[in-house]
């Protein structure tokens, strides 16, 4: 299957770009004697009128021959006027540019029928709002989006592309909160992502996400009445007085409503299996059980009379050796301050710890009923990118676990539109990366080593295996593109080579001379030689070293 994936990847995009040729050719009159798919000895092919479709041993590539396209073969007379050669220098790069243009162009629709697979959404109803960022205390989970900034809504995807276009600028919301509709506004932080190849963009985040927060709880104190009741810190609450609960807000409210009455608790409780499935792994299975929990009378909050809280500032994961483990950290503990200050979120935790990376932190947090105070600075990692540029990064690994849930998916209410416009967007995103990759490679801040050849294609579209029938079609897209801005380099054979020749044959009013052409010819084999033997050392490498192959991602 993957051998037959890699056919038909290599086969379509070359077919596409040959067909460029071939349309373009056969609009301004010129003969094509032969359509080939792939180089090397005639595996079948058929004759029909001028034109000889064949298949070649060796798919890797394609070609159109033109009559004429060689200067030294022999025209006839009657063909004259049908000759690559004698058409003018406009209908000549045309023809020539004709290749590369499809390639560019064709991944418009392969991204529009990868974009039609997305016949399902999330709807735009809030499922959590991130304490300490700008939503906080003007969207609420549960709140449905109607329209921002006068504009319908109709899809969470909706709502998380007009914040992270609007970074810094006010935002007017009108949702639905239960019976009513609201306005409010919010103001997007501007946050700066940096991505491979020196890339910076500005996105605005609010702090939402569609997601619902399950009841997943953390047990305050041992002397808690949740304590008391057996419960403990990452159990899952499934049933709260016989009723089910699937959300945190609903968890809540339940507590809210029970004040001195005895009720039943189902959970399920992680418990760890290390070493796994015969030492393939740890991991953690979920063991269900039941509690009694006596809520206190009064009118105190929540947490002060059940001893249940979020696991949001629980900490959940600690590497070890991490620095965080290193001063103490562990599993279940609190976080209460970083650097003198009470975190709102983990998230604020981590964007805490990241502003200041080269810094020592302050971290002040709960460990077994106790306050513990600690320090740590924050280790660095070095990445390397899919183009071979490697950089430091701070790590903060320690996690928390606060699992969510969305809505049910809705019908994709713009299924055509919007995989135009997605089509559109990614061809843009993809063509723009691309390109500045190919600037950065000749300008020789990207590694020779990142450069692959046909095995590395092999291993991409069996990479692609998992994500089904969009993923092949988006990893053939992005090869389309390479192939298209490779083609249109200013090197003797490739197209922009021609290119180049017929653009200094309009300057001059004359073609080159025929050495000249010969031996720039013969640099731009020899320079196509070495490409190709450098591409097939670097995938010889992988293989052996085991490496991972780089991949590129324009989402």
């Amino acid at each position: 299957m993957n051998l037959l994936r890699f056919v038909v990847l290599v086969g379509v995009l070359v077919f596409v770009h040959e067909l460029g040729h071939f349309i373009v050719a056969r609009l301004f009159g010129v003969k094509v004697l032969q359509f080939s798919l792939g180089f090397g000895p005639r595996i079948f092919g058929i004759q029909m009128r001028e034109t000889e479709y064949r298949v070649g041993i060796l798919p890797l590539g394609g070609f159109v021959t033109m009559l004429g396209e060689n200067p030294e073969d022999p025209v006839p007379d009657r063909d004259r006027a049908r000759s690559f050669a004698t058409q003018s220098v406009l209908r000549r790069s045309l023809i020539v540019l004709a290749g590369p243009l499809m390639s560019l162009t064709f991944p418009l629709f392969l991204y529009f029928v990868a974009g039609l697979g997305q016949t399902h959404l999330s709807p735009p109803t809030i499922g959590t709002v991130v304490p300490g960022h700008p939503a906080e205390g003007r969207l609420l989970p549960g709140d449905v989006v109607l329209a921002i900034n006068q504009h319908e809504v109709r899809t969470f995807a909706d709502i998380r592309e007009r914040i992270a276009a609007t970074p810094g600028r006010p935002m007017r919301f009108r949702v639905q909160r239960g019976e009513q509709t609201l306005e409010t506004s919010v103001t997007p932080l501007s946050i700066k992502i940096e991505g491979p190849l020196d890339t910076v963009e500005y996105v605005g985040r609010a702090g939402i996400s569609p997601g619902f927060t399950i009841p997943v709880i953390a047990v305050r104190s041992e002397r808690s009445q949740a304590a008391v009741a057996g419960l403990r810190s990452f159990d899952l609450i499934f049933a709260y007085a016989g009723r089910p609960v699937r959300r945190w807000i609903e968890l809540e409210h339940s507590l809210e409503r029970s004040r001195g009455s005895t009720v039943p608790v189902s959970f399920a409780r992680p418990v760890a299996v290390n070493a796994a499935l015969e030492g393939l792994c740890d991991l953690e299975v979920l063991e269900p059980g039941l509690a009694m929990l006596t809520p206190e009378p009064g009118e105190g909050d929540v947490a002060s009379r059940t001893g249940i809280e979020s696991t949001d500032l629980y900490v959940a994961d600690v590497p070890v050796q991490s620095p965080e483990y290193e001063m103490g950290l562990r599993r279940g503990d609190k976080i209460l301050l970083v650097n003198g200050v009470a975190p709102p979120s983990w998230e604020a935790v981590r964007e805490s710890l990241l502003e200041h990376p080269d810094r020592p932190h302050s971290v002040s947090f709960r460990h077994e009923g106790r306050e513990v105070v600690g320090g740590f600075a924050l280790g660095y990692e070095t990445l390397t990118d899919e183009f071979g540029q490697r950089s430091r990064r701070p790590s903060f690994r320690s996690n928390h676990w606060a699992p969510a849930v969305t809505e049910p998916l809705i019908p994709n209410p713009r299924l055509l539109r919007s995989a135009i416009e997605d089509a559109f967007a990614e061809t843009a995103r993809a063509l723009s990366y691309l390109s500045l990759a190919i600037i950065r490679g000749l300008q020789g801040r990207v590694p020779a080593s990142t450069v692959g050849g046909p095995i590395a294609i092999y291993d991409a579209s069996a990479s692609t295996a998992s994500e089904g029938t969009a993923g092949f079609l988006r990893l053939m897209a992005l090869i389309s593109i390479n192939l298209g801005l490779l083609n249109l380099l200013p090197i003797p054979t490739l197209d922009g080579g021609h290119l180049l020749f017929f653009a200094i044959e309009g300057v001059r009013g004359r073609p080159l001379s025929l050495r000249v052409r010969r031996l720039a010819a013969l640099a731009g084999l020899i320079a196509l030689l070495a490409l190709m033997t450098l591409a097939l050392k670097n995938d010889l490498q992988r293989k052996w070293q085991g490496a991972e192959l780089p991949t590129v991602s324009a989402r």
